[in-house]
């Protein structure tokens, strides 16, 4: 699943050779570009990477999303299902005149990102279910073999990338590896001040600065 930014990065290396490249993913995108980073290891491309609001441990974090609680049965858990079950609706009939055998009926009924992901995600990937989907994707595993310079940014109050499912002991183990958390800050709801000033972009501005100078 991470094959897209291979390609474009290596894209991009062929178009500009002399370019430092950094990379910096949100939250499912983080977790792709982690996982990107860590499986290219020594043989990165890029000079540096960030990452914000990373869910890290996607198995853990959909079944967290699962648990019948007010918040996932009314907010960010079924939004989320109701608008993946949409975006299949609407594209209804071309992914079912597809080469990928699928279930509609099980697809619509899909109560959870769980549900949705056993009738859908996973098939049209070609696993056997959600849970190796999710194993498979997850970052978690790769972040020891990262040997390029990496932010991560968490906020603690995260309703969808649970604290729990940080993995603060592997990054803590890694000397390239760097996590700042927040006491808030949501998922990628980061703004401070009276005006409610986005505070990510300056974070992540200085950062990258570092990074260039330091290369």
């Amino acid at each position: 699943m991470t094959q897209d930014i291979r390609e474009f990065v290596e894209h991009v290396a062929r178009l500009r050779p002399c370019a430092p490249l950094i990379g910096v993913g949100f939250s499912l995108g983080a977790n792709m570009l982690t996982k990107y980073v860590g499986e290219e290891g020594e043989g990165c491309r890029l000079v540096a990477a960030a990452s914000v609001c990373n869910p890290y441990d996607i198995q853990a974090t959909v079944h967290s999303m699962c648990v019948p609680s007010l918040k996932n049965r009314y907010l960010y858990a079924a939004a989320l299902t109701r608008s993946l079950v949409q975006v299949f609706a609407a594209n209804e009939q071309v992914i079912m005149a597809g080469p990928v055998a699928l279930d509609a009926e099980a697809i619509h009924k899909a109560r959870n990102i769980d549900e949705f992901n056993e009738a859908y995600t996973a098939r049209v990937f070609g696993y056997e279910s959600a849970e190796q989907l999710n194993t498979s994707g997850s970052s978690v595993h790769y972040l020891k073999h990262i040997r390029t310079p990496m932010l991560f940014i968490n906020a603690l109050d995260d309703p969808m990338c649970y604290r729990h499912t940080i993995p603060f002991d592997e990054i803590e183990s890694n000397p390239y590896l760097v996590l700042a958390c927040t006491r808030y800050g949501g998922h990628l709801a980061y703004y401070e001040g009276p005006g409610l000033t986005p505070w990510l972009p300056t974070q992540l501005a200085q950062f990258v600065h570092g990074m260039l100078a330091w290369k």
